[in-house]
């Protein structure tokens, strides 16, 4: 798999052997691999719920059918998927995809992975067959002898695919899917501005603050990262941004040091504002940073740069706490946001940055994120770097562990 990308080199990550995690719902995941065999335990069960074994003979292709050549043509040995109990039993759904979760972080370098459902050890197995395919976590290929023979999808997975709404990477879905099992609607609107004269979709009605956007373990750090949709009138938000804002570090990038009234109009506004939305970002719940992620065709960089998609976005950061930077922390909060972007809405492709050009960030955007450096442009305020990170880029070199 190509690694490289405007300067951009991919650090894979290497489970241990044993290991744990929490989900989105702080129910904890324990793996062990040993011997090509990986075992997953969810909660406090001393019982793996599955287990993932190397099948001692058949393999299956992995180079994409119909376009790879056969001589060229890459296959791979299949993984048995089997109920880690010792007798048959029923596994849930939201077990399997936890499992998939475990089984995933130990393989972030495949694309696509033979597995065997096992027919035997799943009571359940047609309905886990059934979820695999119609999720598109898996499919059966044209070299598949029967239906249990799947190709496993890694960027699937990272796109929440079949992911259960209480595990689910994306809190607080707009349209929840106790609502609507589809994304919000396509209804045009309009926006008129300074910088900003166009039509776009209407967009969908931001989480309250104070809630979770985005809530996921960081295996490269070790702790949990989430993301709040900040809240002004909550004295501990307000006062961690004013503290941030009001930093020469900060202030060199943003430029929106001042006093506290200043800030106050600052979050009404963006409260106010529909295509943009602010939120803190938190290490085990300890406040790090704050961030933007925003609808870029009624932004002025679409304006700007021009030829934004309709459901094209852009995001924004700044780290407050010293403690909180460095490459791996930084690199996991940047591709979050990105990652958080495309959850939100399947139908964009890209999203966006526009750093100004003169800031020592950049050389770390182009090492770091898998996005194209398109060129520098003008802005009435700054001469700026046009970044922009396209969705299956993403989903295929992203550092997501």
């Amino acid at each position: 798999m190509a690694s490289k990308t405007s300067g951009y080199v991919r650090e894979e990550y290497v489970a241990p052997p044993e290991q744990n995690f929490t989900l989105p719902d702080n129910s904890t995941v324990h793996s062990i691999e040993s011997d090509g065999s990986i075992q997953v335990f969810l909660g406090k069960s001393d019982i793996p719920v599955v287990r993932f074994t190397l099948h001692p003979t058949r393999t299956l292709r992995t180079s994409p059918h119909g376009i790879v050549n056969d001589d060229r043509a890459v296959t791979s040995p299949a993984i048995n998927l089997e109920s880690g109990s010792s007798t048959p039993t029923e596994v849930n759904t939201d077990d399997i995809w936890s499992a998939l979760y475990a089984f995933w972080i130990r393989r972030t370098v495949h694309e696509a992975i033979p597995i065997i459902l096992s027919s035997t050890s799943f009571t359940n197995s047609a309905s886990i067959l059934t979820y695999l395919t119609h999720t598109g976590l898996a499919f059966c290929p044209p070299d598949a002898q029967n239906e249990f023979e799947l190709l496993l999808v890694r960027s699937s997975f990272w796109q929440g695919a079949g992911a259960p709404v209480s595990r689910h990477w994306l809190h607080t879905m707009i349209p929840h899917p106790s609502i609507s099992s589809f994304p919000f609607p396509l209804h045009t609107s309009f926006t008129r501005g300074e910088h900003v004269l166009t039509t776009h979709p209407l967009r969908p009605p931001k989480p309250a603050p104070g809630s979770v956007i985005y809530s996921r373990f960081i295996f490269s750090v070790g702790e949990h990262l989430t993301f709040t949709h900040i809240d002004a009138n909550n004295p501990e938000h307000f006062a961690a941004y004013t503290k941030w804002q009001n930093s020469d570090r900060v202030n060199i990038g943003w430029r929106e040091k001042g006093p506290d009234e200043k800030h106050k109009k600052y979050l009404a506004d963006r409260l106010a504002d529909p295509h943009i939305m602010g939120f803190i970002v938190a290490w085990n719940g300890e406040f790090a940073g704050y961030g933007e992620m925003s609808w870029v065709k009624e932004d002025p960089m679409g304006t700007y740069v021009g030829g934004l998609g309709d459901y094209d976005q852009g995001t924004h950061l700044l780290i407050g706490e010293e403690k909180f930077r460095g490459r791996n922390r930084f690199t996991a909060v940047m591709t979050s946001m990105k990652h958080a972007c495309f959850l939100r809405d399947p139908r964009t492709e890209v999203v966006v940055g526009e750093p100004r050009a003169d800031l020592p960030i950049v050389p770390r955007l182009i090492a770091y994120l898998p996005q194209e450096l398109n060129r520098e442009f003008e802005f009435p305020h700054k001469r700026a770097v046009y970044f922009a990170l396209r969705r299956e880029r993403f989903f295929q070199a992203a550092m997501l562990n």
